[in-house]
């Protein structure tokens, strides 16, 4: 791995978002491509911050709240050599948690790009955050629009049913419920908080990763059956120089997957400050995506898991980065040992032989109510899936992160891990032989977790299975680059 830079404050390029007049759209310059800078523009501000161990020193960069500044990695560091010895996978590793902290840390920073996350102005210190705003991220259901629509990165849509409640204008998150919301991956079921209400889960994207869509006509099934070249999204690279001249860092694409639970503000008043939150107009269209509809109801949304792809130079099946809520579930170890904390989101230590991570009956259609039509409450508990020097190693980041944003609300959130390919150009491993194997967030593949082969949680090997779409462009069997058409990434599939 070579060293590199990271980004400093801020998110470039910002665009000022227009709100729309239910689902009409702003007119649309028809002209020739986007060149590839505009689709990934140049980041100005590409600092160097050093690795957690810096190449060719034994000390550590220390973690402090000088990191809270530093701004999100164009492109990962990761040196071979650090505090494991000759480790390299454990070096490795942990150059890439410390990216996933960084990451973390700039995404969920206020949205004004230079407020410190943290100093918000809400309870904790809480704000709107970079990927909150639709100037820096466009939820999934804002670019694979109804019949295969052009979408336009400077709309704000807001469904009819929802323009009521939309006061004041532009400052609720938009939610629009579809099976992927409420049912997790391969439609293996919803989760249930402890108060009955159906986990929420939505997904986003940056505007390198929109650009790309938008441009090569991927947002349509019709544009992905005309397509004829091999899908690459634009990945993230440091500054470096060329002919004695400096080019600039790149943003690569960024895919954002996050879920949330519901919080009622009497119900919760205890405990809502420990969470992010956004207040929300959750959209259901109606059959065949939700069984009631055209309807909008209004919800306070506590996040409970965020879970990062980061398209980079020297990691093409992306970087992923997963969190979770410090209180969501306890995992085995804690289950065994009695050392529970006295709430959880997602598991009731009062629950005497409930079984762990067991499916909800169905039917599973959520109403208006997001309440779930039976007393059954997810009795989830997180699987050892990781190595234990990797659940160390982890371990020790959180807690110093965690300390550097004590008494705000981001301290309440931890790492699992990240998962990288450690030989990202393999010539027989077109996953690029993934490490740690297995890694499954308990909000996100909550019936997925464990360490079977082909069958328990893996972000590579899952996300290596995404190739239904409308793809026309024959794969030579031959060619470990088209392994993947749609290049890691299921968003393709939702294209009409």
């Amino acid at each position: 791995m070579r060293s590199g830079y990271f980004i400093s404050v801020g998110v470039p390029g910002l665009l000022v978002v227009v709100a729309a007049a239910g689902l009409a759209r702003s007119a649309i310059a028809q002209g020739a491509p986007p060149s590839l800078d505009e689709i990934n523009p140049p980041v100005a501000n590409c600092n160097v911050t050093p690795d957690t161990t810096p190449r060719g020193s034994a000390t550590p960069t220390p973690i402090t709240s000088a990191l809270l500044t530093s701004g999100q990695p164009c492109q990962q560091v990761v040196n071979i050599t650090g505090l494991f010895g000759n480790n390299s996978l454990a070096n490795r590793q942990r150059g890439f948690d410390f990216y996933s902290w960084l990451t973390f840390i700039a995404m969920n920073s206020p949205a004004d790009g230079m407020t410190t996350i943290g100093k918000g102005t809400m309870p904790g210190g809480d704000a709107k955050t970079i990927w909150e705003d639709l100037q820096n991220y466009r939820p999934l259901a804002n670019v694979m629009l109804k019949d295969g629509m052009r979408p336009d990165w400077g709309t704000r849509i807001v469904p009819d049913a929802c323009k009521p409640l939309d006061k004041p204008e532009g400052q609720k998150f938009i939610f629009q419920l579809g099976e992927e919301a409420f049912n997790q991956p391969f439609k293996t079921g919803p989760l249930i908080d402890q108060d009955g209400n159906y986990a929420l889960f939505d997904i986003l994207m940056n505007r390198p990763m929109f650009s790309y869509v938008q441009s090569k006509g991927l947002y349509s099934k019709k544009g992905q059956q005309a397509f004829n070249e091999g899908v690459e999204f634009p990945h993230g690279s440091n500054p470096t120089t060329k002919d004695g001249k400096a080019v600039p860092g790149q943003m690569g694409a960024i895919m954002l997957k996050v879920s949330y639970r519901i919080l009622d503000p009497v119900k919760n008043k205890d405990i809502i400050s420990q969470f992010h939150t956004s207040d929300a107009l959750i959209y259901f269209p109606g059959p065949p995506a939700t069984k009631e509809g055209p309807a909008c109801v209004e919800k306070k949304l506590g996040l409970v898991g965020f879970h990062v792809g980061h398209k980079t130079n020297f990691a093409p099946q992306w970087v992923w980065t997963s969190f979770e809520h410090v209180s969501n579930v306890p995992d085995e170890t804690e289950i065994k040992s009695g050392n529970l904390l006295k709430r959880y989101n997602f598991f009731s230590a009062k629950c005497v032989g409930c079984a762990d991570n067991a499916t909800p009956p169905k039917p599973w259609d959520p109403s208006v109510s997001l309440k779930f039509s039976t007393a059954f409450r997810s009795q989830v508990v997180r699987k050892t899936m990781l190595p234990a020097p990797v659940l160390k190693e982890v371990e020790q980041f959180n807690t110093s992160f965690r300390a550097i944003l004590k008494g705000t609300v981001w301290e309440n959130y931890m790492l699992l891990a990240t998962q990288w390919p450690s030989e990202f150009d393999s010539k027989v491993d077109p996953l690029g032989a993934p490490a740690p194997t297995y890694l499954a967030n308990s909000t996100l593949e909550t019936f997925s977790q464990g360490r079977v082969p082909l069958a328990s949680s893996s972000c590579m090997a899952c996300h290596g299975n995404a190739v239904s779409f409308q793809h026309a462009r024959p794969i030579d069997p031959k060619d470990i680059k088209g392994f993947n058409q749609s290049d890691f990434t299921f968003t393709l599939e939702k294209a009409q």
